[in-house]
This record gives structure tokens, C-alpha cells and sequence, in this order.
């Protein structure tokens, strides 16, 4: 990460035999070097996880340009059945959340967009191997690393909301995830004191 980097092999990355037999369509992938020297290593195990149609409000949304006005639109669409106070705000309601769905399609793919930051990141990691990067492509990847923390923090923002609904919908029971959760949030806690 120097104008004159070092060019040493640091990075590695082991497996068992076990592993490899149980997880035969695993397959680990270098990313871009963001903040360290170091390349770190994407694991990813051959499965597909169903994704469900239900509506959900993605925290990280009101950062994205665009999403107030959706919502102003939706709010301030004309609700059809107008009994009462109660029937209009749930028809609002429902406009916002038709128009807010909208509107999430036109945004891009969060793990895609990661997914091209790494690309870009290590091919310009990959020419400053070779040679010297110029100025402006140095700039570039300064920017594109950037850019990527950010897309990295809405990615957070999105699993944290995650890891808050299982922990309220299963609550403290005898469960392996209530569990799994205790055992790092101990862990977080007896590393930061």
C-alpha cells in the first residue's frame, strides 16, 4: 500500500480433509486489500438460502438519495377507502410501503456492488504489483476503497437489524442461536475490558 510496496507472499489459507469431502463446492476467493497489507479471503460454501417476499425496512435506506421523496410521494398518494381516520392512515401506510418497494428495486444489489469495489480494488493491487500505479489510478482506488467501507457499513447496518429481530423473536430459550449470540457477546465483552 506504498508507492514502492513491498512484494512478499503473507497471506494463507489452510484446510482439512474433512473440509474439503463435506464442503466439496467450497471455494475461497482473494478480495481487495482495503485497509491492511494483508489480502483477505472469502469463503463461500455452495448453498442457497431461500429469500422470503415479505416487506422489510432496511435501516440504511433514509441515507440513499431519493428515499424521501418515495416516501412523500406514497404518503401523500390518495388513499381509495376513506371510512375513517384509521382506514386512511392504514391506506397511507400501505401506499408508502407499495412505493418504498418501488423504489428499493432500483437500488443496487448491496453484495454485488461489493462484490465489484473487491474486483476493482484487486486488479489495481494487481498492477501495482507489476509496476507503479500513476496518479489518477491511484486516486481511483482511494475512492473506490471508500465508496466500499461505506457499501461495508450499510452491510453491517443490515445484518445487525438481522441478528435484533432473531434475538427478539426467540428470545432468551433454550436455543442453539440464543446460545451461539450469549457466547460472542461474552466474548466482545471480556476482549473490551
Amino acid at each position: 500500500m506504498q508507492h514502492e510496496p513491498l512484494l512478499e507472499q503473507l497471506d494463507w489459507f489452510f484446510t482439512s480433509n474433512n473440509w474439503t469431502l463435506d464442503y466439496s463446492n467450497s471455494m475461497v476467493m482473494p478480495l481487495a486489500k482495503i485497509t491492511s497489507d494483508h489480502v483477505p479471503c472469502k469463503l463461500t460454501i455452495g448453498t442457497s438460502i431461500p429469500k422470503s417476499n415479505i416487506f422489510s425496512f432496511e435501516n440504511f435506506w433514509p441515507q440513499h438519495p431519493g428515499f424521501l421523496e418515495a416516501t412523500m410521494a406514497g404518503w401523500s398518494a390518495q388513499v381509495r377507502n376513506t371510512r375513517d381516520s384509521a382506514s386512511i392512515i392504514a391506506g397511507k401506510f400501505k401506499n408508502t410501503r407499495l412505493k418504498l418497494k418501488g423504489w428499493s428495486k432500483q437500488l443496487s444489489n448491496l453484495s454485488q456492488l461489493i462484490k465489484l469495489c473487491n474486483k476493482v480494488i484487486f486488479f489495481l493491487d494487481a498492477v501495482e504489483d507489476c509496476r507503479p500505479l500513476l496518479l489518477p489510478k491511484w486516486n481511483f482506488r482511494l475512492i473506490i476503497k471508500s465508496h466500499l467501507q461505506n457499501l461495508l457499513k450499510y452491510r453491517n447496518i443490515y445484518w445487525k437489524k438481522r441478528y435484533t429481530a432473531n434475538k427478539i423473536k426467540l428470545g432468551d430459550e433454550n436455543t442453539k442461536f440464543f446460545h451461539a449470540m450469549a457466547t460472542i457477546s461474552y466474548r466482545k465483552n471480556a476482549n473490551s475490558s
